[in-house]
């Protein structure tokens, strides 16, 4: 069986693309205002917001200058809050 561009895939290619698909589909959604949106894309987004809110937050403090004006700290926190999100409103514990 011949896959992209002309080459053979292995049927365990196939496989593993057929799992990343169906658990795709097993994501939570939330509704908002009729349009049904996946769990982790609600979860990024709250996650970027509050990031960007805490860092503008350190620009003005004077000694957190630097610290907030680090993209690593930036990235960081955007997927803990990300993170801590999901594991509050999306997980089953």
């Amino acid at each position: 069986m011949e896959g992209w561009y002309g080459r053979k895939m292995p049927s365990r290619s196939y496989t593993v693309l057929l799992v990343a698909v169906a658990a795709v589909g097993c994501a939570p959604t939330v509704d908002v205002l009729g349009v049904y949106f996946p769990g982790w894309l609600v979860s990024a987004i709250t996650g970027v917001a509050s990031a960007y809110a805490l860092v503008y937050w350190l620009g003005h403090h004077s000694g957190a200058r630097t610290l907030a004006e680090s993209g690593v700290f930036f990235v960081s926190l955007t997927v803990g809050i990300a993170l801590i999100v999901w594991w509050l409103f999306f997980s089953s514990f």
